[in-house]
């Protein structure tokens, strides 16, 4: 079960999961790159700190999907789709993301 969360209501919504999300990118070769970063909220944008080769990844698809995982066993997780805004650095760092859907979603 998944309920919508509209994006402007998207930064109170994070707050009550923690200050940090997984940070999950697809890699066109190997493993989708996981990283755990704090996630800063910045008019309307979320920052988050990933590695160099999360930031290579994103050079080949620079969308992205953010996870504050469920608190309690039976709560919702927050899902937040995202695309990368303004490029990353080569060498990791922080990074900026322009969140485009958000779902909080209930474990199968």
């Amino acid at each position: 079960m998944s309920v919508q969360v509209p994006l402007d209501d998207l930064a109170a919504v994070a707050a009550d999961y923690g200050p940090t999300a997984y940070v999950l990118i697809g890699a066109a070769e190997g493993p989708p790159r996981v990283t755990h970063s704090e996630a800063q909220f910045l008019e309307g944008l979320i920052e988050v700190s990933i590695g160099r080769r999360a930031t290579a990844a994103l050079a080949a698809n620079p969308t992205a999907c953010l996870l504050w995982p469920a608190p309690e066993t039976d709560a919702m997780s927050l899902i937040v789709d995202v695309v990368l805004v303004g490029g990353a650095p080569a060498d990791g760092g922080v990074t900026r993301f322009d969140p485009v859907g958000a779902v909080r979603h209930r474990p199968a």
